[in-house]
């Protein structure tokens, strides 16, 4: 504090205690604007957790009307993984298919002795038809293993090299009967052995293929085959192709994915709105309970949300409502006892009816859950409530901005309030001041007049 303070010195009182106590009465209001800062800390807070959630509930919703989702898939199995496994890349035709693996594709190996090179050189790369491929460098005195790391080191040898007891073994990176080479130059020594690639060979319902992999894509469309070993000699692996349609067990998974999200948002929403306040709270703790107790804007919403689950889809014949296909509230009780989810507004799915419709009209699912394009489903009518209430549009966003402007507000207040505070407490220190210090010069003034009557009477 500027200025001198004397603190009672000259009249004997706590000049400084006057002042603390003058200055808690003053600041008595502070605590309700910091207190007001923590009620709207815990509402915006509140409001952003379920501003997620729902954009949760968004994404889960659009899956379900996502054409993506409705793709139509097909079931496609082996017999006997350990010689034929199959997946589907496209619009397979529906059946079974009897498939005999006679020979596998395989690449070519050839086996060299190795010299060590005398003098620096390049060991030379050709194709099967005798067209150059590439060289690879080799140092004079290059041992075998720095052949094997050059080869393997090479972008462009198409080769696999290894050193097997002394011997240059090379292996061609490609199968079939094309994947011939030829090796010279420096390094290579006599050829020990050589196995000819050759191709897959298979038969399929009775037609024969020859292949140059394993991997076989353009025998069955939208299939490919794998071959993994040989069939017995007049033995075949069943392979069998589904009837097109919507990935059923993904549709169940998505439609659960929902309804968590429904729930999450219903649940985090209904705690809100029902956790009481307390009555002329003085703490963090007391004004922060139920912020969002009876909240109008949070009970609409969990009322429109209720609506739409229970609604039919005008347009729609068969399937109308999501309980039709097993997502409802249940039951709101069984015989005397109370089921509280339902009451509550939570849903669950009966998996069994929903698996049982996409069986028996996969196509009216896919309407009711919005899923046809130019058809308006459950998707599209519970997007349109959803959307006034979450993203930056949404009602929920703009509740979140209000509280961040009002602690923007409450913020500035508080600093205001801190400066008044902060001029009066110096205004009353220089009172008090100035009171000690015209003291002061009082008893100061008395003492010389006393000094000087002394001195007349005794003169």
């Amino acid at each position: 504090m500027a200025g001198i303070q004397l603190s009672g010195l000259v009249s004997g009182i706590d000049t400084q205690s006057i002042i603390s106590q003058l200055m808690s009465i003053e600041k008595a209001p502070r605590t309700k604007i910091t207190l007001d800062q923590d009620a709207t800390t815990k509402r915006q807070s509140l409001l952003q957790d379920i501003s997620t959630k729902l954009t949760t509930l968004k994404s889960a919703n659009d899956d379900l009307k996502s054409v993506l989702s409705w793709l139509d898939t097909q079931t496609v199995e082996s017999g006997d993984t350990s010689k034929v496994t199959v997946s589907r890349t496209g619009g397979a035709p529906p059946g079974g298919y009897d498939v005999a693996v006679t020979q596998l594709a395989s690449a070519e190996r050839q086996t060299f002795g190795f010299v060590s090179p005398s003098a620096d050189g390049t060991l030379d790369i050709a194709n099967a038809d005798g067209t150059a491929r590439t060289s690879v460098p080799l140092k004079a005195g290059a041992s075998i293993d720095d052949a094997v790391s050059a080869i393997n080191s090479s972008s462009t040898s198409k080769l696999y090299a290894v050193n097997v007891n002394g011997s240059l073994v090379l292996s061609a990176k490609t199968t079939g009967d094309s994947s011939g080479f030829a090796i010279t130059g420096a390094g290579v020594g006599a050829q020990t052995e050589r196995i000819a690639g050759q191709n897959a060979k298979v038969t399929i319902n009775g037609t024969d293929y020859e292949r140059q992999t394993n991997t076989i894509t353009d025998a069955v469309p939208g299939l490919q085959l794998t071959l993994k070993g040989k069939t017995a000699v007049g033995s075949t692996v069943g392979v069998t192709i589904g009837t097109p349609g919507p990935d059923k067990d993904a549709i169940i998974t998505k439609v659960k994915a929902f309804v968590t999200a429904y729930n999450d948002v219903v649940k985090t929403a209904r705690a809100d709105v029902t956790e009481k306040p307390v009555v002329n709270g003085s703490t963090t703790a007391d004004v922060q309970a139920g912020t969002l107790f009876g909240d109008s804007g949070l009970n609409s919403m969990l009322s429109q949300f209720r609506s739409s689950m229970s609604a039919p889809i005008a347009g729609l014949t068969g399937l109308t409502s999501m309980a039709d296909i097993g997502v409802s509230t249940g039951a709101a009780n069984t015989g005397s006892t109370i089921n509280q989810d339902s009451v509550d507004g939570l849903l669950t799915v009966d998996t069994d009816k929903l698996g049982a419709a996409l069986d028996a009209n996969p196509l009216g699912v896919r309407a009711l859950l919005g899923g046809v394009s130019g058809t308006d489903g459950f998707g599209q009518a519970f997007g349109k409530i959803l959307s006034s209430y979450q993203g930056s549009s949404g009602q929920i966003q703009g509740r979140i901005t209000s509280a961040s402007s009002d602690l923007s507000d409450l913020a500035s207040k508080l600093t205001s309030f801190d400066a008044r505070m902060d001029a009066k407490q110096d205004l009353l220190q220089k009172q008090f001041t100035a009171m000690e210090t015209a003291l002061q010069a009082s008893q100061s003034a008395g003492t010389n007049l006393s000094s000087l009557i002394s001195s007349d009477s005794s003169s």
